[in-house]
């Protein structure tokens, strides 16, 4: 299991848009080497949880 927070290991930039400042970018692997990742933190949700919304791979 993987535990994101809401701001360990994000990247430069990592709020995705201005629009949608709870969607934010993780870079996978060391340095972001194999690619990133968006997510999604829904805090009012019951349970709360995160979201995957796009994965790009280099």
């Amino acid at each position: 299991m993987v535990s994101v927070s809401e701001t360990a290991g994000m990247i430069p930039g990592s709020t995705a848009s201005a629009s949608r400042p709870q969607q934010r970018r993780l870079a996978l692997g060391e340095e972001g080497a194999l690619g990133i990742a968006e997510y999604v933190i829904v805090l009012d949700a019951d349970p709360p949880h995160i979201l995957m919304t796009h994965v790009l791979l280099y």
